[in-house]
């Protein structure tokens, strides 16, 4: 039997939430409330506003354009990414959380930090973005593509990212393997010297990897005389050193208007 929602126990947030969506769907925003904050909420955060996991907080969701196509990507998870299915959700559990992250659209955008136009310039000259990122086509694929960053990340976690790159490394979900790192560094040391890049590909003989300049290499594992996964490491420096705090706050707010 379905639980009837009682507005009378909801959070002041969730009572108007509901007052926007219960009517359209008829499902218990409560339920799904409490669901998402159980499963979701670690990565997604508890409000949606975003983390390890993209911000639920606007009406139009990449993945999801429409309800069914949102309890679908709910439930079973997007392969190949850091999105893991909640398969254990029966009956209308699914949809309520559904009701949910749809009732967090209603929330207003986040408000940026600093000048979208002056973090551009930065993006482009002293911080050399470049160089290890691709946007619009345009740059190297040694770290994570930021052509729609600002889809999917909220401000604290950018702002994170780029003072601190090692605190938030993103993830992808393997269906046998569990979370694995998506960019982990790894050193290598063979005969013809030291190499240190972000691994590209594993099994149980080989190892492929680029290096800051862009070159892939491939190694058998054998052959190697030491071979050494840095967990927790980045090659991306962190630029609270190099930028100034209203230049992170340009920047942060740049990566945010790409979308």
């Amino acid at each position: 039997m379905r639980r009837k929602l009682s507005l009378c126990y909801l959070t002041p947030l969730t009572f108007l939430l509901a007052l926007f969506t219960i009517p359209a769907t008829g499902q218990d925003l409560e339920n799904g409330q409490q669901l998402f904050q159980t499963l979701c909420a670690r990565c997604h955060g508890m409000l949606g506003e975003g983390g390890e996991g993209p911000s639920l907080t606007r009406p139009n969701l990449i993945h999801a354009p429409d309800d069914d196509a949102l309890v679908s990507l709910i439930v079973g998870g997007i392969p190949g990414t850091g999105m893991p299915g909640s398969r254990q959700l029966r009956g209308e559990d699914g949809p309520d959380v559904a009701a949910y992250v749809r009732s967090l659209g209603e929330l207003p955008p986040e408000e940026m930090p600093g000048d979208p136009l002056a973090g551009a310039e930065v993006y482009r000259s002293v911080g050399n973005c470049a160089s290890c990122h691709i946007l619009n086509g345009e740059g190297n694929g040694i770290g994570p593509e930021l052509s729609n960053v600002g889809q999917r990340r909220n401000a604290a976690y950018l702002r994170r990212s780029v003072t601190n790159p090692r605190a938030d490394q993103p993830k992808l979900v393997d269906r046998f393997r569990g979370s694995l790192n998506a960019f982990m560094t790894v050193r290598v040391v063979s005969e013809y010297g030291t190499y240190e890049g972000m691994r590209i590909n594993e099994d149980a003989f080989t190892v492929q990897m680029r290096d800051l300049a862009g070159e892939i290499y491939s190694f058998e594992k054998g052959d190697l005389l030491s071979y050494e996964k840095a967990l927790g490491h980045s090659l991306m420096p962190g630029y609270n050193s190099v930028l100034n705090e209203t230049q992170i706050d340009n920047v942060v707010s740049y990566l945010m208007s790409l979308k």
